[in-house]
């Protein structure tokens, strides 16, 4: 069951992701390049996608998020009203996973 975050169209703030690994003492996501996509949920597969930079945070243990701005101030990714898969691609070497991490939600 995927989490679907809400947000108003309105506002400007971080949209933030969980990211589990699983051998956390030999392995710190941190270091790679992270980004965000977000398409909508009747996403055709052979549209193009565009990748918005983002950022960690990091808390004691295995627990990391990577987080991307939305919304319409600060140079925030502007979404229309609707809902969004919620991509987030981790470039390492020489994996480069892309995982569909949450929905958004965006109201008027």
């Amino acid at each position: 069951m995927s989490i679907t975050v809400t947000q108003s169209v309105l506002s400007t703030q971080m949209v933030q992701v969980q990211i589990a690994i699983s051998s956390p003492d030999s392995y710190d996501p941190t270091a790679n390049t992270v980004q965000f996509a977000f398409t909508p949920e009747t996403y055709p597969e052979t549209s193009p996608v565009t990748w918005y930079s983002a950022s960690w945070i990091t808390f004691p243990g295995p627990q990391y998020w990577a987080q991307c701005l939305v919304g319409p101030a600060n140079d925030g990714v502007e979404l229309a009203i609707g809902l969004y898969q919620v991509w987030v691609k981790i470039t390492d070497s020489p994996e480069v996973p892309v995982l569909q991490q949450v929905y958004l939600q965006i109201t008027p």
